[in-house]
C-alpha cells in the first residue's frame, strides 16, 4: 500500500468506525463536558437578559404599540442575550474540528484569514465580483497525493436595502501532481452565471455531448486539452457532485497543477443549536461527515 493510500485510509478511519469512537471518548467528549458547563452558565445569562429585555418590550406593547419598534427591541434583546452562547458555540466548534483534524495533519482556522487565490477565482468567473466578502473555516493539508485548501465564503453585492448575497458555499483549491498546459473553466449555465462573459484570454469550448451544453458553459485556452478533460463521464460526475452537495451551481477551473472549485451550497461544519446539551455524539458525527464529504469530493476530482 502506498503512502498516499495509507493517508486516505487514515482519514476514513478517524472520521468513522473504531478510531472515531476512540477519539470521541478520549478527547472530544471530555472537552464537550467542560464546555457544557460554560453553555449552561451562558444559557442562564441568556434567560436573565431576555427577561430584563422583556420589560421595555411589554411597556412598548402597552403604551407605544408600534410594530416596527417592537421588532427592533425584540431583535436587539435577542442578539444581546445570545452573545454569551455564541462565544461557547465558537469554542465548541473549534474544539471539535481541531480534535478531528489533528490526527489527519490538517490545520484549521475559523476566521481572520486571507482567502487563497481569491483573485484567481474572480478572474476566472468561478465567483462573482463582490462588494463585500466574509470567509470562515479554512482547512489546509493533504489528502492522498494532493494538497488542498478549503474555506467557506459569503459574497454580497449592493448596500443597504439593495444588499444581497450572490454566493454562499464552499471554495476549494486542490493541487495535484498533474500539471496542465492550458486553462479550462467549467461554469454552471444557470442563475447569475448566465450574465458572465468569457473569462479574459479564454475561448468558448464546444462539448462532445450537446446535452451538457444546455447545462454548462466551458471556456479554455487549449481546445484540445479542454476536451480531453471534459469527457461525458466527467460531466456526469459534476452533476452527481452537485446533487451530493445539495447545489445547483458547482463550477470549476483547471489552472496548471491547481483544480479550483466553487460550490454554491449551504454552509457546513456547524456545531448546531446551543439550547440543548453539547455532550451529544451526533453533533460531532455531523461535522465528521462534512469533513469526509470534502475528501470524497477531492477523490472524485483527482480521479477524473
Amino acid at each position: 500500500m502506498s503512502a498516499a493510500d495509507s493517508a486516505v485510509d487514515a482519514a476514513d478511519d478517524v472520521l468513522e468506525g473504531v478510531a472515531f469512537d476512540n477519539l470521541y471518548t478520549a478527547k472530544i467528549e471530555p472537552e464537550l463536558e467542560t464546555l457544557e458547563q460554560r453553555r449552561k452558565s451562558a444559557f442562564g445569562l441568556f434567560l436573565a437578559i431576555a427577561m430584563v429585555g422583556a420589560i421595555p418590550l411589554v411597556g412598548e406593547l402597552l403604551f407605544f404599540p408600534n410594530f416596527q419598534l417592537l421588532i427592533i427591541t425584540a431583535v436587539l434583546t435577542g442578539a444581546l442575550a445570545y452573545v454569551p452562547l455564541a462565544r461557547v458555540q465558537v469554542a465548541s466548534k473549534e474544539a471539535i474540528i481541531n480534535a478531528l483534524c489533528a490526527p489527519l495533519a490538517i490545520t484549521y482556522t475559523e476566521t481572520k484569514f486571507e482567502a487563497p487565490a481569491f483573485a484567481t477565482f474572480l478572474s476566472l468567473h468561478l465567483l462573482p465580483h463582490p462588494d463585500d466578502s466574509t470567509f470562515q473555516d479554512l482547512f489546509s493539508g493533504r489528502h492522498g497525493e494532493v494538497a488542498f485548501q478549503l474555506w467557506q465564503a459569503t459574497c454580497s453585492q449592493g448596500s443597504g436595502k439593495s444588499r444581497h448575497v450572490v454566493f454562499r458555499g464552499q471554495v476549494f483549491r486542490i493541487t495535484t501532481p498533474r500539471k496542465l498546459l492550458g486553462t479550462t473553466v467549467v461554469l454552471r449555465d444557470t442563475g447569475w452565471l448566465d450574465r458572465f462573459e468569457c473569462p479574459q484570454g479564454l475561448k468558448k469550448v464546444g462539448l462532445e455531448d450537446p446535452r451538457f451544453e444546455q447545462v454548462f458553459e466551458v471556456f479554455g485556452s487549449d481546445q484540445v486539452e479542454a476536451r480531453e478533460i471534459l469527457t461525458p463521464t466527467f460531466m456526469e460526475q459534476l452533476l452527481k457532485l452537485e446533487q451530493s452537495y445539495a447545489s445547483e451551481r458547482l463550477r470549476c477551473g483547471f489552472v496548471g497543477p491547481d483544480l479550483m472549485i466553487a460550490v454554491e451550497a449551504p454552509l457546513r461544519f456547524g456545531v448546531g443549536n446551543m439550547f440543548t446539551t453539547l455532550v451529544d455524539r451526533t453533533r460531532v458525527q455531523r461535522i465528521a461527515a462534512d469533513i469526509e464529504a470534502v475528501f470524497k469530493l477531492i477523490d472524485e476530482f483527482n480521479g477524473a
